[in-house]
């Protein structure tokens, strides 16, 4: 069977659970949002095939769980991965106000634009 496209990308997106990994997938992937949380189990991944600059680009998108409990299985998908989209959330919004790493008083100081997908 001939190849479909031009180059193949394996992207992992990685993080801690809830910060948003799932919502940027399947908006990528589906261009959908769900407002319904449901948390990954093990791993889930979808293909999207993009243009550009006249290429056809292949992306496989790896959403990995978050939870501890998940990551042996999840550290085994690593290998091969072109891109790990780790660092895409710098900070994990917080509404408990003693879970905070960052006081709201001084949040509200040093704002920057941020994307929050949930």
């Amino acid at each position: 069977m001939a190849k479909t496209y031009d180059y193949l990308f394996k992207l992992l997106l990685i993080g801690d659970s809830g910060v948003g990994k799932t919502c940027v997938l399947f908006r990528f992937s589906e261009d959908a949002f769900n407002s319904t949380f449901i948390s990954t189990i093990g791993i889930d991944f979808k293909i999207r095939t993009i243009e550009l600059d006249g290429k056809k680009i292949k992306l496989q998108i790896w959403d990995t769980a978050g939870q501890e409990r998940f990551r042996t299985i999840t550290t085994a998908y690593y290998r091969g991965a072109m891109v790990n989209v780790e660092r895409m959330v710098l900070g994990n919004k917080c509404d408990v106000n003693d879970k905070r790493q960052v006081s709201k008083d001084r949040g509200e100081k040093v704002k920057y634009l941020t994307i929050n997908s949930t």
